[in-house]
């Protein structure tokens, strides 16, 4: 069998109107000025003749540029829908190989919008292109039909789109209504008038049937073309019982097509049942699968007869059944022995995938209820969003028994928020291994998604290194992991995560991962106050967008990211000079718009315009998730958040038990408890919190928390030593990066100790932290510093030599842990110096300390 013809394109065919076919000249005169419209709705009933009118109007005008998309329920998918659609578009699209790439690498279904904005840019030019969608009706999704309205909505004038559909389409055509580039042909239009029925049965069908008797024909289908062939070629003139039909319904259709079927032989007959499970068939695919050497003259009898075929393509000989007759002809079919449906379904599946056609492939299986021969096709050709489509199909008791497509299933459903889906099948896998060893990748699910633990140990990855999944796909887990293990703080992990994708992207070159794995390193970056690096990352990013211009739709996000690093560092023109070039109104990224927009406006002042953002923010549905992160600032302005707050400290203590407690819950924590006069618990968390992110290098929160801790215990006129002690600390940590927001948010309460810090221990800081300084004081330093250590520090630094720990110097020196920490600050600050290695090294350089001492 010759198996070189690829059968993607059956979907991607104008069907072929038969010879003689009737020229609806009133339909074509409308449809000569497609150029005046960007929506054409042809709609009508089931065999109104839609498709054959569109085919025959595209026949007279070959000329027109046609991309054309047979649809059915499997695209009723953003995925699968957008699929079809840069599959139909590939002729128009040339050389621009880089958006398929991008489409196989999106998880997120708002990802899709990229795709969408990609396309509509590549198809920007001189070049008119029709895209026609056939059965749109299958399509009802509500996020299918948005980006479809998106698409019509800013897709530029050469672009239109012609729908035939059953059904009035689901999408919102106020804005085409209004401009008048919206056409609409319906049932009324498609109706054939007498002459017209008349020449349809007469020199289309090739039917020589009384004039008189047609006149009745036609008024009994009352203009329906697919009416008017079924009582024509049931040759009701033999029995003269059309008298006896009073109007066309289910009945008399299926008594019609009895008839039709009944007046052919045998074998035309078994040759219509069998092959009406084939989607589309030639001369070939009929021969392997009726078993029989030559079905070429029974194709060619049954297509003279006019028997609801339609050819898709006559060089190739492809053909297909009319949906009307299809139906009639798969309900005789499951008349049949279950074992010989059984071996027809098989045989069907094993020559799609010899065509190399894995849709079909699936479809038959699917409709023989072979899961698993189903799910191994899957597997083997449909690792992918469009393949997973088909896995809704499969009882999860099935899907469950292949790891990988579970695992993938599952992480698609988190990805899109579709977190019931993920407890289904989580339930289905435990229920049938509830004797057996659970894999660990599905611990880690489980306790992603049903929330029982914070920490699973990320030694599940081995078992995922494993899967049989593509490095594409295992890329862009990596990279989402690392996400979640940055929300969870657990930021080595989310490095080591980001690693592994950086391995395999070095390997695939594919421009989407790298910029997602590019992101994503920028944002751990910023979290941890390395500014300066996240700084380079965004520079790289922006100029590996240039170089990929595929990759432009997502600049407005890289906008978002870098203003982020502007706010920190209070370079406020720039932050809102990066906000100006995101477009508002996205929903995508509204929610991160309008948060960094509400700081800017923080740190500007303009407290009454932060309020009403707040109110905004306020409003998204996963407002509770970022409680904290908003509170924080809300609290501090002027409106009655008491209601949030009690929100926030019930949610607090149910994390708290969870193990889900975030460092800005807690700081947020210490700061409502020390409003409410419970200080030493106050201090306790914050001491907790600084503990946890001097250890893991996170700088921003470490900021926060001593500068927060200074502000209470300047309130409470407690600790003048510590207070400076602490600021000390916190400038040390700001200084390198230029992290200078958390300062400017309480500078109120600062001020007055940036002063004294300036006057009683000016000289403990190094040049760049006195510059720092200055800075916060608004100032310019003038004075020059001693870079000698004091005698305490000398002593500090000579213990410290020996290789004991802090607590061992506080109790040979008689000083607390708190005074040790803030003498080896500035003992690093002034040799320049990052460690204690590194320290010893340089006082033994510059004659500070000697070898005996050491």
């Amino acid at each position: 069998m010759n198996i070189e013809f690829q059968i993607l394109s059956t979907k991607l065919m104008p069907p072929v109107p038969r010879q003689n076919y009737v020229k609806r000249e009133s339909i074509f005169r409308k449809l000569q000025d497609l150029d005046n419209y960007k929506l054409i709705v042809i709609k009508g009933a089931a065999g109104s003749g839609k498709t054959t009118v569109l085919a025959s109007f595209f026949k007279e005008y070959p000329r027109l540029p046609v991309a054309w998309i047979s649809l059915d329920e499997e695209n009723n998918t953003l995925f699968s829908f957008w699929y079809y659609v840069l599959e139909s578009l590939r002729v128009f699209l040339k050389e621009e190989e880089e958006i398929f790439t991008l489409f196989q690498t999106i998880m997120h279904k708002e990802d899709m919008k990229y795709i969408v904005i990609e396309l509509i840019n590549l198809l920007s030019k001189e070049e008119n292109i029709t895209i026609v969608f056939d059965d749109f009706h299958y399509i009802a999704d509500r996020e299918v039909n948005e980006s479809i309205r998106y698409f019509l909505k800013h897709s530029s004038p050469n672009i239109r789109m012609i729908i035939l559909t059953r059904d009035e389409p689901n999408i919102y055509t106020g804005e085409l209504l209004m401009a008048g580039t919206i056409l609409e042909i319906g049932d009324k239009d498609l109706k054939l008038s007498f002459h017209e029925g008349v020449q349809f049965i007469q020199e289309t069908l090739g039917l020589n049937i009384k004039r008189e008797l047609v006149q009745k024909m036609n008024g009994l289908a009352e203009g329906w073309i697919g009416g008017l062939q079924l009582l024509a070629l049931a040759k009701l003139d033999r029995r003269n019982d059309i008298e006896n039909i009073k109007a066309l319904n289910k009945y008399v259709i299926t008594y019609l097509s009895n008839e039709i079927l009944n007046d052919l032989k045998e074998e035309e007959k078994d040759f219509l049942i069998k092959t009406s499970i084939l989607s589309y068939f030639t001369e070939g695919i009929c021969n392997q699968f009726l078993g029989k050497p030559n079905e070429k003259e029974i194709l060619k009898r049954l297509f003279q007869k006019n028997l609801f075929m339609t050819v898709i393509d006559e060089e190739r000989g492809i053909y297909r059944y009319h949906a009307i007759f299809q139906q009639f002809l798969q309900h005789c079919f499951e008349k049949l022995e279950k074992e010989e449906k059984e071996e027809l379904y098989l045989r069907a599946a094993y020559i799609y995938e010899q065509l190399g056609d894995f849709d079909e492939c699936v479809k038959v299986l699917l409709e023989a209820k072979d899961y698993e021969a189903a799910l191994d096709k899957i597997e083997r050709y449909g690792q992918n969003r469009n393949g997973w489509g088909y896995l809704h199909h499969i009882p999860l008791s099935f899907v469950v028994r292949r790891k990988e497509l579970a695992f993938q299933l599952i992480f698609y459903y988190y990805c899109n928020l579709e977190l019931e889906r993920c407890v289904d099948i989580l339930t289905v896998i435990y229920e049938q291994n509830s004797e057996s060893e659970y894999w660990r990748v599905f611990e880690f699910c489980k306790a992603l998604i049903v929330e029982e633990n914070l920490y699973v140990d990320v030694a599940f990855i081995t078992e995922m290194d494993e899967m049989n999944m593509s490095d594409v796909t295992k890329a862009i887990i990596y990279a989402e992991l690392s996400f979640l293990l940055r929300f969870q703080e657990r930021v080595k992990e989310a490095i080591y995560m980001l690693h592994k994708a950086q391995m395999l992207e070095q390997k695939i070159k594919n421009p989407y991962v790298k910029i997602v794995i590019l992101s994503s390193l920028s944002q751990i970056k910023e979290d941890l106050g390395e500014l300066n690096e996240c700084e380079k990352l965004y520079g790289e990013i922006f100029s590996f967008i240039e170089k990929h211009p595929i990759l432009r739709t997502m600049l407005e996000s890289c906008y978002i990211g870098v203003t982020g690093i502007y706010l920190k560092r209070l370079q406020l023109d720039l932050a809102e000079q990066s906000l100006e070039k995101v477009s508002q109104g996205e929903s995508a990224l509204e929610k991160g718009y309008l948060y960094n927009v509400m700081e800017l406006q923080i740190l500007k002042g303009n407290y009454p315009s932060a309020v009403e953002i707040i109110r905004q923010l306020q409003a998204f549905p996963v407002y509770q998730q970022y409680l904290a992160s908003l509170l924080k600032y809300a609290i501090e302005l002027e409106g009655e958040y008491r209601e949030q707050i009690n929100l926030f400290v019930s949610m607090y203590h149910q994390k708290k038990i969870k193990k889900r407690l975030r460092m800005e819950d807690k700081l947020l924590y210490a700061k409502i408890l020390s409003w409410k006069g419970n200080i030493q618990e106050s201090l306790h968390v914050i001491d907790e919190v600084a503990e946890i992110t001097r250890k893991n290098k996170m700088r921003i929160v470490l900021i926060e928390s001593l500068l927060l801790k200074v502000c209470i215990l300047e309130k409470n006129k407690k600790g003048k030593r510590e207070q400076l002690n602490l600021l000390r600390e916190a400038i040390y940590y700001s200084y390198e990066n230029s992290i200078l927001s958390p300062y400017k948010l309480m500078e109120k309460q600062l001020k007055p100790l940036f002063v004294c810090l300036k006057k009683e221990r000016l000289q403990d800081l190094n040049k760049a932290e006195q510059d720092f300084l200055f800075q916060l004081l608004g100032e310019k330093q003038k004075e020059e510093i001693d870079p000698m250590l004091s005698q305490r520090e000398l002593e500090v630094l000579g213990v410290l030599a020996t290789g004991v720990r802090n607590k061992e110097i506080g109790v040979k020196l008689y000083i607390s842990i708190s005074t040790v920490k803030t003498h080896i600050i500035n003992i690093y600050t002034k040799l320049q110096v990052s460690n204690r290695v590194e320290a010893v090294n340089k006082a033994l350089e510059i004659g500070l300390i000697t070898q005996e001492k050491n």
